[in-house]
Protein backbone atom coordinates (compact mmCIF):
# COMPACT_ATOMS: atom_id res chain seq x y z
CA UNK A 1 0.00 0.00 0.00
CA UNK A 2 1.28 3.19 -0.78
CA UNK A 3 2.10 5.78 1.83
CA UNK A 4 -0.55 8.04 2.66
CA UNK A 5 -0.14 11.86 2.42
CA UNK A 6 0.04 13.31 5.65
CA UNK A 7 -2.00 16.40 4.52
CA UNK A 8 -3.91 18.11 1.64
CA UNK A 9 -2.41 21.17 1.71
CA UNK A 10 1.39 19.26 1.59
CA UNK A 11 -0.09 17.10 -1.19
CA UNK A 12 -0.77 20.07 -2.93
CA UNK A 13 2.81 21.31 -2.47
CA UNK A 14 4.59 18.26 -4.03
CA UNK A 15 1.69 18.30 -6.80
CA UNK A 16 2.65 22.15 -7.38
CA UNK A 17 6.75 21.22 -7.26
CA UNK A 18 5.87 17.75 -9.56
CA UNK A 19 4.06 19.18 -12.27
CA UNK A 20 5.07 22.71 -12.63
CA UNK A 21 9.01 23.05 -11.82
CA UNK A 22 9.07 19.22 -14.01
CA UNK A 23 7.87 20.99 -17.39
CA UNK A 24 9.76 23.99 -16.06
CA UNK A 25 13.10 21.73 -16.42
CA UNK A 26 11.94 20.78 -19.50
CA UNK A 27 11.35 23.89 -21.01
CA UNK A 28 14.61 25.20 -19.53
CA UNK A 29 16.49 22.27 -21.06
CA UNK A 30 14.40 22.93 -23.98
CA UNK A 31 15.34 26.51 -24.71
CA UNK A 32 18.94 25.89 -23.94
CA UNK A 33 18.62 23.49 -27.18
CA UNK A 34 16.78 25.69 -29.02
CA UNK A 35 18.96 28.59 -28.55
CA UNK A 36 22.31 26.72 -29.37
CA UNK A 37 20.30 25.77 -32.95
CA UNK A 38 18.49 29.18 -33.59
CA UNK A 39 22.51 30.67 -33.04
CA UNK A 40 23.88 28.26 -35.11
CA UNK A 41 21.44 28.98 -37.48
CA UNK A 42 21.35 32.03 -37.33
CA UNK A 43 25.39 31.79 -38.01
CA UNK A 44 24.51 29.63 -40.94
CA UNK A 45 22.50 32.29 -42.60
CA UNK A 46 24.72 34.98 -42.18
CA UNK A 47 27.33 33.44 -43.16
CA UNK A 48 25.60 32.34 -46.04
CA UNK A 49 24.41 35.94 -46.98
CA UNK A 50 27.98 37.59 -46.56
CA UNK A 51 28.76 34.72 -49.07
CA UNK A 52 26.43 35.85 -51.60
CA UNK A 53 26.79 39.22 -51.10
CA UNK A 54 30.50 39.11 -51.74
CA UNK A 55 30.22 36.88 -54.65
CA UNK A 56 27.76 39.18 -55.81
CA UNK A 57 29.97 42.19 -55.69
CA UNK A 58 33.38 40.53 -56.94
CA UNK A 59 31.07 39.70 -59.57
CA UNK A 60 29.97 42.58 -60.40
CA UNK A 61 33.91 43.82 -60.47
CA UNK A 62 34.82 41.01 -62.56
CA UNK A 63 31.49 42.41 -65.36
CA UNK A 64 32.86 45.39 -65.05
CA UNK A 65 36.73 44.61 -66.16
CA UNK A 66 34.92 42.53 -68.96
CA UNK A 67 32.94 45.08 -70.22
CA UNK A 68 35.61 47.42 -70.36
CA UNK A 69 37.52 44.81 -72.74
CA UNK A 70 34.60 45.33 -75.01
CA UNK A 71 34.47 49.15 -74.90
CA UNK A 72 38.73 48.96 -75.77
CA UNK A 73 38.07 46.27 -78.24
CA UNK A 74 35.54 48.24 -79.96
CA UNK A 75 38.33 51.83 -79.93
CA UNK A 76 41.24 49.08 -81.23
CA UNK A 77 38.73 48.59 -84.36
CA UNK A 78 37.72 51.99 -85.01
CA UNK A 79 41.19 52.48 -85.76
CA UNK A 80 41.55 50.04 -88.00
CA UNK A 81 43.74 48.13 -85.18
CA UNK A 82 46.05 50.61 -84.87
CA UNK A 83 47.03 50.12 -80.64
CA UNK A 84 49.51 52.84 -80.52
CA UNK A 85 46.59 55.20 -82.25
CA UNK A 86 44.23 54.21 -80.09
CA UNK A 87 46.28 54.30 -76.38
CA UNK A 88 44.68 57.76 -74.97
CA UNK A 89 41.24 56.31 -75.73
CA UNK A 90 42.06 52.80 -74.60
CA UNK A 91 43.81 55.04 -70.69
CA UNK A 92 39.98 56.62 -71.13
CA UNK A 93 38.08 53.70 -70.87
CA UNK A 94 40.36 52.03 -68.32
CA UNK A 95 40.30 54.99 -66.41
CA UNK A 96 35.81 55.31 -66.61
CA UNK A 97 35.68 51.86 -66.13
CA UNK A 98 38.09 51.99 -62.93
CA UNK A 99 37.16 55.22 -61.18
CA UNK A 100 34.73 53.84 -58.51
CA UNK A 101 37.89 51.41 -56.88
CA UNK A 102 40.84 52.52 -55.13
CA UNK A 103 43.53 51.04 -57.89
CA UNK A 104 43.65 51.76 -61.42
CA UNK A 105 45.33 48.50 -61.98
CA UNK A 106 47.64 47.21 -65.09
CA UNK A 107 46.16 46.71 -68.74
CA UNK A 108 48.28 45.12 -70.80
CA UNK A 109 47.77 44.87 -74.62
CA UNK A 110 50.41 41.88 -75.58
CA UNK A 111 50.80 40.60 -79.50
CA UNK A 112 50.90 36.64 -80.03
CA UNK A 113 54.99 37.27 -80.23
CA UNK A 114 55.52 38.67 -76.83
CA UNK A 115 55.68 41.90 -77.52
CA UNK A 116 54.48 44.89 -75.38
CA UNK A 117 51.93 46.63 -77.85
CA UNK A 118 49.99 48.84 -74.46
CA UNK A 119 50.65 49.06 -70.74
CA UNK A 120 49.37 51.60 -68.24
CA UNK A 121 51.88 51.09 -66.06
CA UNK A 122 55.65 50.52 -66.40
CA UNK A 123 57.28 48.07 -68.98
CA UNK A 124 58.88 46.56 -66.05
CA UNK A 125 56.52 45.74 -63.87
CA UNK A 126 54.84 43.07 -66.51
CA UNK A 127 56.09 39.87 -65.17
CA UNK A 128 58.35 37.59 -67.56
CA UNK A 129 55.56 34.51 -68.01
CA UNK A 130 53.29 37.07 -69.66
CA UNK A 131 56.07 38.41 -72.15
CA UNK A 132 58.56 35.27 -72.89
CA UNK A 133 57.89 32.89 -75.46
CA UNK A 134 58.82 29.78 -73.35
CA UNK A 135 55.54 31.09 -71.77
CA UNK A 136 53.49 30.83 -74.59
CA UNK A 137 51.65 27.84 -73.81
CA UNK A 138 51.05 27.99 -69.94
CA UNK A 139 49.19 30.11 -67.44
CA UNK A 140 47.43 33.23 -68.99
CA UNK A 141 48.32 32.40 -72.21
CA UNK A 142 47.08 28.68 -72.12
CA UNK A 143 43.68 30.45 -70.78
CA UNK A 144 43.63 32.14 -73.53
CA UNK A 145 44.13 29.69 -76.60
CA UNK A 146 41.47 27.30 -74.91
CA UNK A 147 38.87 30.15 -75.38
CA UNK A 148 39.57 31.88 -78.47
CA UNK A 149 38.21 34.93 -78.48
CA UNK A 150 36.29 34.82 -74.84
CA UNK A 151 37.21 37.30 -71.86
CA UNK A 152 38.28 34.44 -68.81
CA UNK A 153 39.17 35.12 -65.44
CA UNK A 154 42.83 33.34 -64.90
CA UNK A 155 44.58 32.91 -61.19
CA UNK A 156 48.40 32.42 -61.57
CA UNK A 157 50.79 33.40 -59.66
CA UNK A 158 49.03 34.45 -57.18
CA UNK A 159 47.85 37.16 -59.75
CA UNK A 160 44.28 37.25 -60.85
CA UNK A 161 44.30 38.53 -64.35
CA UNK A 162 41.13 38.83 -66.82
CA UNK A 163 42.26 38.45 -70.11
CA UNK A 164 40.89 38.02 -73.61
CA UNK A 165 42.42 37.71 -76.98
CA UNK A 166 41.20 39.19 -80.43
CA UNK A 167 42.29 36.79 -83.43
CA UNK A 168 42.19 36.41 -87.26
CA UNK A 169 40.62 33.33 -88.08
CA UNK A 170 43.12 30.78 -85.90
CA UNK A 171 45.96 33.94 -85.78
CA UNK A 172 45.76 36.42 -82.52
CA UNK A 173 46.29 39.39 -83.32
CA UNK A 174 46.81 41.04 -80.26
CA UNK A 175 45.87 39.99 -76.39
CA UNK A 176 44.13 42.35 -73.85
CA UNK A 177 45.44 41.34 -70.21
CA UNK A 178 44.50 43.19 -67.17
CA UNK A 179 45.80 42.25 -63.65
CA UNK A 180 43.42 42.90 -61.23
CA UNK A 181 44.42 45.07 -58.33
CA UNK A 182 43.94 42.38 -55.34
CA UNK A 183 42.58 45.42 -52.74
CA UNK A 184 39.54 45.77 -54.83
CA UNK A 185 38.40 42.44 -53.71
CA UNK A 186 40.14 42.52 -50.23
CA UNK A 187 37.54 45.49 -49.94
CA UNK A 188 34.68 43.83 -50.40
CA UNK A 189 35.81 41.02 -48.44
CA UNK A 190 36.84 43.29 -45.49
CA UNK A 191 33.73 45.47 -45.69
CA UNK A 192 31.92 42.21 -44.06
CA UNK A 193 34.31 41.14 -41.42
CA UNK A 194 33.75 37.61 -42.36
CA UNK A 195 36.11 34.90 -42.60
CA UNK A 196 36.79 34.54 -46.38
CA UNK A 197 38.59 32.48 -49.18
CA UNK A 198 38.80 33.55 -52.91
CA UNK A 199 39.92 30.47 -55.42
CA UNK A 200 39.93 29.58 -58.89
CA UNK A 201 37.97 26.70 -60.13
CA UNK A 202 40.80 24.35 -59.52
CA UNK A 203 41.14 25.58 -55.61
CA UNK A 204 44.00 27.43 -56.31
CA UNK A 205 43.70 31.20 -53.59
CA UNK A 206 43.56 33.90 -54.74
CA UNK A 207 42.34 35.53 -51.15
CA UNK A 208 42.50 34.51 -47.96
CA UNK A 209 42.44 36.30 -44.16
CA UNK A 210 42.03 32.93 -41.90
CA UNK A 211 44.25 30.57 -41.22
CA UNK A 212 44.11 26.63 -41.17
CA UNK A 213 41.74 26.36 -43.73
CA UNK A 214 44.77 26.26 -46.54
CA UNK A 215 46.84 23.57 -47.70
CA UNK A 216 50.57 23.44 -48.00
CA UNK A 217 50.67 23.69 -51.85
CA UNK A 218 48.54 27.27 -51.55
CA UNK A 219 45.34 25.64 -52.11
CA UNK A 220 41.90 25.12 -50.21
CA UNK A 221 42.13 22.27 -47.86
CA UNK A 222 40.23 19.44 -49.92
CA UNK A 223 37.48 19.05 -46.94
CA UNK A 224 36.12 22.73 -47.55
CA UNK A 225 36.15 22.36 -51.55
CA UNK A 226 32.83 22.29 -52.80
CA UNK A 227 31.33 22.35 -49.27
CA UNK A 228 28.97 23.97 -47.83
CA UNK A 229 27.16 22.94 -44.43
CA UNK A 230 29.35 22.49 -41.39
CA UNK A 231 32.49 21.18 -42.24
CA UNK A 232 35.37 19.91 -39.38
CA UNK A 233 39.31 20.38 -39.83
CA UNK A 234 42.42 19.61 -37.31
CA UNK A 235 40.00 19.92 -34.46
CA UNK A 236 38.08 23.40 -35.56
CA UNK A 237 34.30 23.03 -36.29
CA UNK A 238 33.20 25.11 -38.93
CA UNK A 239 30.37 26.59 -40.87
CA UNK A 240 31.19 27.00 -44.23
CA UNK A 241 29.51 28.55 -47.73
CA UNK A 242 30.67 28.09 -51.31
CA UNK A 243 29.42 30.28 -54.37
CA UNK A 244 30.63 29.41 -57.69
CA UNK A 245 30.96 32.73 -59.88
CA UNK A 246 30.01 32.54 -63.94
CA UNK A 247 33.62 34.37 -64.11
CA UNK A 248 35.39 31.29 -63.15
CA UNK A 249 36.22 32.26 -59.65
CA UNK A 250 34.21 30.68 -55.60
CA UNK A 251 33.64 32.66 -52.69
CA UNK A 252 34.25 30.33 -49.17
CA UNK A 253 32.96 32.34 -46.06
CA UNK A 254 33.80 30.33 -42.70
CA UNK A 255 32.47 30.68 -39.48
CA UNK A 256 34.32 29.62 -36.44
CA UNK A 257 32.03 27.55 -34.11
CA UNK A 258 34.65 27.19 -31.43
CA UNK A 259 35.16 30.94 -31.04
CA UNK A 260 31.56 31.16 -29.68
CA UNK A 261 31.47 27.92 -28.03
CA UNK A 262 32.81 29.42 -24.51
CA UNK A 263 30.43 32.44 -24.77
CA UNK A 264 27.56 30.18 -25.27
CA UNK A 265 28.79 27.49 -22.77
CA UNK A 266 28.96 30.39 -19.96
CA UNK A 267 25.39 31.70 -20.78
CA UNK A 268 23.75 28.11 -20.41
CA UNK A 269 25.73 28.76 -16.67
CA UNK A 270 24.00 31.64 -15.76
CA UNK A 271 20.64 30.09 -17.09
CA UNK A 272 21.43 27.44 -14.65
CA UNK A 273 22.17 29.52 -11.85
CA UNK A 274 19.51 31.25 -12.06
CA UNK A 275 16.89 28.16 -12.88
CA UNK A 276 18.53 26.84 -9.69
CA UNK A 277 17.66 29.77 -7.13
CA UNK A 278 13.96 29.32 -8.74
CA UNK A 279 13.51 25.96 -7.88
CA UNK A 280 14.83 26.78 -4.26
CA UNK A 281 12.73 29.47 -3.71
CA UNK A 282 9.92 27.76 -5.11
CA UNK A 283 10.15 24.87 -3.50
CA UNK A 284 9.81 26.88 0.13
CA UNK A 285 7.51 29.27 -0.73
CA UNK A 286 4.91 26.30 -1.74
CA UNK A 287 4.48 25.37 2.11
CA UNK A 288 3.33 29.10 2.59
CA UNK A 289 1.08 29.62 -0.03
CA UNK A 290 -0.16 26.31 -0.74
CA UNK A 291 -2.72 26.17 2.25
CA UNK A 292 -4.11 29.42 1.18
CA UNK A 293 -5.28 28.54 -2.40
CA UNK A 294 -6.21 24.68 -1.43
CA UNK A 295 -10.31 25.19 -1.92
CA UNK A 296 -9.67 26.43 -4.98
CA UNK A 297 -7.44 24.34 -6.81
CA UNK A 298 -9.71 21.95 -5.61
CA UNK A 299 -12.67 23.14 -7.80
CA UNK A 300 -10.75 24.13 -10.36
CA UNK A 301 -9.17 20.26 -10.51
CA UNK A 302 -12.84 19.09 -10.49
CA UNK A 303 -13.76 21.17 -13.06
CA UNK A 304 -11.15 20.12 -15.49
CA UNK A 305 -11.69 16.39 -14.44
CA UNK A 306 -14.87 16.69 -15.58
CA UNK A 307 -14.16 18.58 -18.77
CA UNK A 308 -11.79 15.63 -19.41
CA UNK A 309 -14.33 13.44 -18.61
CA UNK A 310 -16.68 14.83 -21.43
CA UNK A 311 -19.00 16.93 -19.81
CA UNK A 312 -19.18 20.48 -21.12
CA UNK A 313 -21.67 21.72 -18.89
CA UNK A 314 -19.78 22.54 -15.70
CA UNK A 315 -19.16 25.33 -14.38
CA UNK A 316 -16.80 27.52 -11.83
CA UNK A 317 -18.00 29.94 -9.50
CA UNK A 318 -15.08 31.14 -7.54
CA UNK A 319 -15.02 34.10 -4.94
CA UNK A 320 -12.57 34.20 -2.79
CA UNK A 321 -10.07 35.72 -4.43
CA UNK A 322 -9.57 38.08 -7.39
CA UNK A 323 -6.84 35.70 -9.55
CA UNK A 324 -9.05 32.34 -9.17
CA UNK A 325 -11.79 34.36 -9.45
CA UNK A 326 -11.04 35.43 -13.11
CA UNK A 327 -9.48 31.55 -13.87
CA UNK A 328 -13.06 30.70 -12.97
CA UNK A 329 -14.46 32.96 -15.22
CA UNK A 330 -12.38 32.35 -17.65
CA UNK A 331 -12.62 28.36 -17.84
CA UNK A 332 -16.18 29.34 -18.28
CA UNK A 333 -15.93 31.81 -20.85
CA UNK A 334 -13.39 29.34 -22.64
CA UNK A 335 -16.06 25.95 -22.06
CA UNK A 336 -18.40 28.60 -23.81
CA UNK A 337 -16.66 29.39 -26.85
CA UNK A 338 -15.32 25.38 -26.90
CA UNK A 339 -18.97 24.16 -27.12
CA UNK A 340 -20.09 27.00 -29.59
CA UNK A 341 -16.90 25.82 -31.64
CA UNK A 342 -17.53 22.31 -31.45
CA UNK A 343 -20.82 23.15 -32.89
CA UNK A 344 -19.31 25.07 -35.37
CA UNK A 345 -16.82 22.63 -36.81
CA UNK A 346 -19.84 19.94 -36.76
CA UNK A 347 -21.60 22.35 -38.72
CA UNK A 348 -18.72 23.25 -40.98
CA UNK A 349 -17.64 19.49 -41.56
CA UNK A 350 -21.17 18.75 -42.22
CA UNK A 351 -21.60 21.57 -44.87
CA UNK A 352 -17.98 20.87 -46.52
CA UNK A 353 -18.97 17.20 -46.96
CA UNK A 354 -22.30 18.19 -48.12
CA UNK A 355 -20.62 20.84 -50.35
CA UNK A 356 -18.33 18.46 -51.73
CA UNK A 357 -21.02 15.80 -52.74
CA UNK A 358 -23.27 18.20 -54.15
CA UNK A 359 -20.33 19.80 -56.83
CA UNK A 360 -19.47 16.35 -57.32
CA UNK A 361 -22.94 15.61 -58.54
CA UNK A 362 -23.12 18.75 -60.12
CA UNK A 363 -20.35 17.93 -62.26
CA UNK A 364 -20.22 14.28 -63.10
CA UNK A 365 -23.77 13.53 -62.63
CA UNK A 366 -25.05 10.39 -65.14
CA UNK A 367 -26.47 13.45 -67.42
CA UNK A 368 -22.74 15.29 -67.75
CA UNK A 369 -20.69 12.29 -67.97
CA UNK A 370 -23.01 10.95 -70.66
CA UNK A 371 -23.23 13.89 -72.55
CA UNK A 372 -19.07 14.55 -72.11
CA UNK A 373 -19.00 10.71 -73.05
CA UNK A 374 -21.07 10.76 -76.10
CA UNK A 375 -19.28 13.69 -77.28
CA UNK A 376 -16.43 12.03 -77.19
CA UNK A 377 -17.49 9.41 -79.19
CA UNK A 378 -18.82 11.72 -81.89
CA UNK A 379 -15.69 13.63 -81.62
CA UNK A 380 -13.03 10.58 -81.97
CA UNK A 381 -15.00 9.65 -85.38
CA UNK A 382 -15.17 13.22 -87.26
CA UNK A 383 -12.39 15.55 -85.22
CA UNK A 384 -9.03 12.82 -83.02
CA UNK A 385 -7.86 15.81 -81.76
CA UNK A 386 -11.23 17.94 -80.00
CA UNK A 387 -11.86 14.17 -78.44
CA UNK A 388 -8.04 13.83 -77.02
CA UNK A 389 -8.49 17.21 -75.27
CA UNK A 390 -12.15 16.26 -74.10
CA UNK A 391 -10.79 13.19 -72.63
CA UNK A 392 -8.04 14.83 -70.76
CA UNK A 393 -10.20 17.89 -69.57
CA UNK A 394 -12.36 15.07 -68.11
CA UNK A 395 -9.32 13.24 -66.94
CA UNK A 396 -8.00 16.63 -65.23
CA UNK A 397 -11.67 17.27 -63.87
CA UNK A 398 -11.94 13.92 -62.46
CA UNK A 399 -8.61 14.23 -60.65
CA UNK A 400 -8.23 17.51 -59.28
CA UNK A 401 -11.72 16.19 -57.60
CA UNK A 402 -10.81 13.08 -56.08
CA UNK A 403 -7.26 13.28 -55.48
CA UNK A 404 -6.69 15.20 -52.19
CA UNK A 405 -8.97 16.50 -49.32
CA UNK A 406 -7.82 20.21 -48.91
CA UNK A 407 -10.50 22.10 -47.98
CA UNK A 408 -8.66 25.27 -49.68
CA UNK A 409 -6.06 25.65 -53.00
CA UNK A 410 -5.01 28.90 -54.24
CA UNK A 411 -6.42 30.58 -56.92
CA UNK A 412 -4.26 29.62 -59.84
CA UNK A 413 -5.07 26.13 -58.82
CA UNK A 414 -9.17 26.19 -58.87
CA UNK A 415 -8.52 28.18 -62.11
CA UNK A 416 -6.34 25.37 -63.83
CA UNK A 417 -9.38 23.14 -63.08
CA UNK A 418 -11.76 25.58 -64.42
CA UNK A 419 -10.08 25.65 -67.82
CA UNK A 420 -11.03 21.70 -68.11
CA UNK A 421 -14.26 23.06 -67.87
CA UNK A 422 -14.37 25.15 -69.90
CA UNK A 423 -12.27 22.87 -72.69
CA UNK A 424 -15.02 20.37 -72.62
CA UNK A 425 -17.98 23.80 -72.72
CA UNK A 426 -15.99 24.60 -75.43
CA UNK A 427 -15.94 21.52 -77.57
CA UNK A 428 -19.51 20.59 -76.66
CA UNK A 429 -21.21 24.03 -77.50
CA UNK A 430 -18.73 25.66 -80.14
CA UNK A 431 -19.78 28.98 -81.28
CA UNK A 432 -22.60 28.63 -79.39
CA UNK A 433 -20.71 29.56 -75.57
CA UNK A 434 -17.85 32.05 -75.06
CA UNK A 435 -15.96 33.12 -72.01
CA UNK A 436 -13.52 35.17 -70.84
CA UNK A 437 -11.95 34.80 -68.19
CA UNK A 438 -9.82 38.07 -66.27
CA UNK A 439 -8.31 37.26 -62.78
CA UNK A 440 -5.46 39.81 -61.31
CA UNK A 441 -2.42 37.98 -61.21
CA UNK A 442 -1.43 39.03 -58.19
CA UNK A 443 -4.04 37.09 -56.32
CA UNK A 444 -3.09 34.05 -57.85
CA UNK A 445 -1.43 32.57 -54.77
CA UNK A 446 -4.23 33.44 -52.52
CA UNK A 447 -6.26 30.56 -50.99
CA UNK A 448 -10.20 30.07 -51.39
CA UNK A 449 -12.39 27.15 -50.91
CA UNK A 450 -11.73 24.34 -53.47
CA UNK A 451 -13.79 24.02 -56.03
CA UNK A 452 -15.19 27.49 -55.69
CA UNK A 453 -15.25 29.19 -59.34
CA UNK A 454 -16.66 26.04 -60.51
CA UNK A 455 -20.31 26.16 -59.39
CA UNK A 456 -20.41 29.67 -60.97
CA UNK A 457 -20.00 28.53 -64.47
CA UNK A 458 -21.53 25.59 -63.88
CA UNK A 459 -25.11 27.53 -62.83
CA UNK A 460 -24.66 30.00 -65.45
CA UNK A 461 -24.89 27.57 -68.61
CA UNK A 462 -27.16 24.84 -66.96
CA UNK A 463 -29.62 28.36 -66.18
CA UNK A 464 -28.54 30.81 -68.93
CA UNK A 465 -28.84 29.16 -72.29
CA UNK A 466 -32.52 28.75 -72.22
CA UNK A 467 -33.95 29.45 -75.54
CA UNK A 468 -30.65 31.51 -76.47
CA UNK A 469 -29.10 30.35 -79.58
CA UNK A 470 -25.32 31.82 -77.79
CA UNK A 471 -24.26 32.28 -74.17
CA UNK A 472 -21.13 34.13 -73.20
CA UNK A 473 -20.03 34.43 -69.43
CA UNK A 474 -17.28 36.47 -67.64
CA UNK A 475 -15.34 35.75 -65.20
CA UNK A 476 -13.43 38.30 -63.15
CA UNK A 477 -11.50 38.23 -60.05
CA UNK A 478 -9.67 41.15 -57.82
CA UNK A 479 -8.81 42.31 -55.00
CA UNK A 480 -10.14 45.11 -53.05
CA UNK A 481 -8.30 46.43 -49.79
CA UNK A 482 -8.27 43.07 -47.93
CA UNK A 483 -10.63 41.05 -49.80
CA UNK A 484 -11.22 38.79 -53.01
CA UNK A 485 -14.05 39.29 -55.11
CA UNK A 486 -14.94 37.30 -57.80
CA UNK A 487 -17.84 38.19 -60.47
CA UNK A 488 -19.47 35.42 -62.65
CA UNK A 489 -21.71 37.21 -65.50
CA UNK A 490 -23.45 36.27 -68.09
CA UNK A 491 -25.81 37.32 -70.42
CA UNK A 492 -28.04 34.54 -70.54
CA UNK A 493 -32.16 34.42 -70.02
CA UNK A 494 -32.04 35.62 -66.14
CA UNK A 495 -33.95 34.54 -63.27
CA UNK A 496 -37.47 35.56 -62.42
CA UNK A 497 -37.42 37.97 -60.22
CA UNK A 498 -39.75 36.13 -57.48
CA UNK A 499 -37.49 33.38 -58.16
CA UNK A 500 -34.23 35.60 -57.25
CA UNK A 501 -36.23 36.73 -54.64
CA UNK A 502 -36.37 33.42 -53.03
CA UNK A 503 -32.76 32.76 -53.57
CA UNK A 504 -32.01 36.09 -51.75
CA UNK A 505 -33.97 34.84 -49.36
CA UNK A 506 -32.25 31.70 -48.34
CA UNK A 507 -28.98 32.91 -48.65
CA UNK A 508 -29.64 34.84 -45.64
CA UNK A 509 -30.95 31.67 -43.32
CA UNK A 510 -28.54 29.10 -41.80
CA UNK A 511 -30.23 26.32 -43.23
CA UNK A 512 -31.08 25.53 -46.92
CA UNK A 513 -34.87 24.71 -47.39
CA UNK A 514 -34.89 25.14 -51.47
CA UNK A 515 -33.32 22.59 -54.05
CA UNK A 516 -30.59 25.87 -55.05
CA UNK A 517 -27.54 23.34 -53.51
CA UNK A 518 -24.61 25.13 -55.39
CA UNK A 519 -25.53 28.80 -54.62
CA UNK A 520 -26.73 28.17 -50.92
CA UNK A 521 -23.73 25.53 -50.45
CA UNK A 522 -20.97 28.23 -51.96
CA UNK A 523 -22.50 31.02 -49.56
CA UNK A 524 -22.93 29.04 -46.49
CA UNK A 525 -19.29 27.75 -47.13
CA UNK A 526 -17.48 30.66 -46.93
CA UNK A 527 -19.59 32.14 -43.91
CA UNK A 528 -18.23 29.13 -42.30
CA UNK A 529 -14.87 29.15 -43.28
CA UNK A 530 -14.23 32.93 -42.86
CA UNK A 531 -16.83 33.75 -40.23
CA UNK A 532 -16.88 37.41 -41.89
CA UNK A 533 -19.19 39.75 -43.77
CA UNK A 534 -18.31 37.49 -46.65
CA UNK A 535 -20.30 35.49 -48.81
CA UNK A 536 -22.37 35.26 -51.93
CA UNK A 537 -24.05 37.95 -53.51
CA UNK A 538 -26.79 37.68 -56.90
CA UNK A 539 -28.84 39.78 -59.13
CA UNK A 540 -30.20 39.05 -62.57
CA UNK A 541 -32.51 40.67 -65.24
CA UNK A 542 -35.10 38.51 -67.00
CA UNK A 543 -33.57 38.64 -70.61
CA UNK A 544 -30.65 40.60 -69.68
CA UNK A 545 -28.38 38.18 -67.67
CA UNK A 546 -26.96 37.51 -64.34
CA UNK A 547 -24.09 38.30 -61.90
CA UNK A 548 -22.97 36.48 -59.02
CA UNK A 549 -20.29 38.41 -56.80
CA UNK A 550 -18.36 36.46 -54.16
CA UNK A 551 -16.21 38.52 -51.72
CA UNK A 552 -13.74 36.49 -49.19
CA UNK A 553 -10.96 37.19 -47.19
CA UNK A 554 -7.05 37.77 -48.42
CA UNK A 555 -5.63 34.88 -47.62
CA UNK A 556 -2.09 33.84 -48.39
Amino acid sequence: MSKEIESFQENIRRTFIVFSLTPVIGIVFAVMILFIITWNAYMSESNRRDNSEIAAETNEVLTTYYSMFSEIKNVINKNDGDIEASSNQIFSKLYSSTSGYDELGNLMIIDGTGDVLFTSASPMDIPRYLTDPEFMDWGVWNKLKSRPGLASTVLYEGTLYVASGEYTGSDLNYAMIYAVPSQVIANIVNAKNRYCMITDENGWIYLNNTQGIRDDFGQIQEVFEGRSGYVRSDGQKYICHESGLQKGLRVYTFYDINRSLWMILILIAIILVIFVAVIIITYRSTAATSEEYTKDVKKIEDAFEAVQQGNLDVSLSIDTNKEFQTIGNDFNEMLGGLKDQIERNKELAQNAAFSQVKQLESQFNPHFLFNTLDNIRFMAKIDAAAADKMIVSLSGLLRYSIKEMREEVTVKEDLDNLQYYLNILQIRFNKRFSYNINVAEDIYDCLIPKLLLQPLLENAVKYGFGEKEKLNVNISGYQITENLIFVCEDDGVGIDEDVLEEIKSQLADSENTSNHFGIYNIHRRIQLMYQGDYGLDINSKKGEGTTVRLTLPKRT
